[in-house]
């Protein structure tokens, strides 16, 4: 929900300034959004100051209406732990950028909607959306320095994986992987623009599928040569590619490797057609059909908050994170005591119970607890045993409890079954993490949603 306010009482129709704060709202899980109108020349009187407070995390003010200026503000208030705002805020240092991004996107569709109705179609808040990430990419700190502008070249590189995530090729989805850097100081033999130069070749997405092969480009626009996964060192010395980050190549870890160690932003459009933006080796933000959401690199210290002392914590959201690329669903529980457990999961499925069953009796799901390797259990393994119809739960300690669970639910008529059997685990574990089929990460707690990820 939005917060409107104004001074004078009364805030002026504004639906380009709603669907740019309800959009960053929706880009930022957990966040409250306000705009705050004050008339142009208005000076408070003392009673009408507001409360003095802690600064929000971000804020802009900017004339975009006539006789107004609007202020968007973005702060978590309390509904976060301050560190986890902290955490969050460290989306590559450009939170900061944010609501100035989008108040520039803002003005510049007021003068489309000045000469319509006071309603945004579907087409423009698409439109309005990639407007504001592109500003918001386009103001990160790596550009300062180069005193360029890339957001055309940004808004360019866009539409172009856009366009490849609605092609395929031998009943095949594309994939492409692009980084942006001013690492490469000498000019180039030849002068190839991207992506207009590459747009008429259809080998391109094939040749620089972003998991085997990267295009580097430059800041002017230039696509200038390659960085093969095989030959790391060529372009990279002592930079080999990380067993962690192996295992995140179709999301585009090679992508984020190349980005760590030249800098700039690197783009990776995946299989499932969703777009990976990187930033200092890491996601940043992430379209996934019309919806851009940032990457929630705050879950684990979010979660290790509210969960406690434990290993747990890392080893589920690294799972969680690998089905998610994977087009598959899963249910993870965090348990804080093994009370209720007998009653909600059934002994068959109890990994923790494998060696207290009779052998000549053993169940044969039992059986195999005893053929599975997970007495310490690694993301890859969790993410395994995941994906297999119910939930999988573990201690705070990381140790396995139980995987393939059925759950007895509540009422799910209103609701998908594993979206019923997350709500119902939550309310015996300390957190429960629902993983969609197509890679959105739901957190519940106490019953309730308590943000939705990526």
């Amino acid at each position: 929900m939005i917060h409107r306010s104004s001074p004078t009482g009364s805030v002026p129709p504004d639906p380009v300034g709603i669907a740019v704060a309800e959009f960053v709202g929706d880009l930022l899980s957990l966040a409250t959004i306000k705009l705050r109108y004050r008339p142009i020349g208005w000076e408070p009187t003392p009673e009408e100051l507001p409360p003095s407070g802690p600064d929000p995390v971000a804020s802009e003010s900017r004339q975009i209406l006539d006789g107004w200026v609007t202020t968007l503000i973005v702060d978590f208030e309390h509904r976060i732990p301050n560190s986890v705002a902290v955490a969050q805020s460290e989306l590559g240092q450009t939170l900061r950028s944010l609501p100035a991004a989008a108040l520039v996107a803002a003005h510049q569709f007021q003068s489309i909607t000045r000469t319509a109705s006071n309603v945004l179609s579907p087409a423009l808040k698409r439109a309005l959306r990639d407007t504001v990430v592109v500003e918001f990419l386009g103001q990160h700190p790596i550009w300062h320095e180069s005193g360029c502008d890339p957001r055309t070249l940004i808004a360019e590189t866009l539409e172009y994986l856009i366009e490849l995530s609605g092609t395929r090729v031998e009943a095949q989805h594309l994939t492409h992987g692009v980084v942006i850097t001013d690492a490469l100081q000498n000019d180039p033999r030849i002068t190839v623009q991207y992506p207009s130069g590459l747009r008429d070749a259809k080998r391109s997405p094939l040749l620089f599928d972003g998991q085997r092969s990267v295009l580097v480009v430059d800041q002017a626009g230039r696509a200038r040569t390659e960085l093969q996964r095989h030959r790391l060192e060529q372009l990279l010395p002592n930079a080999p590619l990380s067993h962690e980050a192996a295992r995140f190549v179709d999301s585009g870890s090679l992508v984020a490797l190349a980005t760590q160690q030249m800098g700039g932003i690197g783009f990776f459009l995946r299989t499932d057609r969703s777009i990976w933006t990187f930033v200092d080796g890491r996601p940043l933000v992430i379209r996934r059909g019309e919806r851009w959401k940032a990457f929630p690199i705050w879950l684990t210290q979010g979660l290790q908050e509210a969960v406690g002392a434990g290993t747990a914590v890392d080893l589920v959201v690294q799972a969680a994170l690998i089905v998610s690329t994977q087009d598959k669903g899963a249910i993870f529980g965090i348990m804080g005591s093994l009370d209720g457990l007998d009653t909600a999961v059934a002994t068959k499925d109890r990994y923790d119970l494998r060696n207290e069953s009779d052998p000549t009796a053993m169940n044969a799901e039992t059986r195999l607890h005893h053929l599975i390797d997970a007495a310490e259990p690694d993301p890859e393994t969790l993410a395994r045993l995941g994906t297999l119809d119910g939930a999988t739960l573990v201690d705070c300690n990381g140790s396995l409890l139980a995987y393939g669970a059925i759950l007895t639910t509540m009422d799910s008529q209103h609701e998908g079954a594993r979206t019923a059997a997350a709500k119902t685990l939550s309310l015996l574990a300390l957190a429960v993490l629902k993983v969609s089929q197509d890679g959105e990460i739901t957190v519940f707690r106490d019953g309730r949603v308590i943000a939705t990820l990526l």
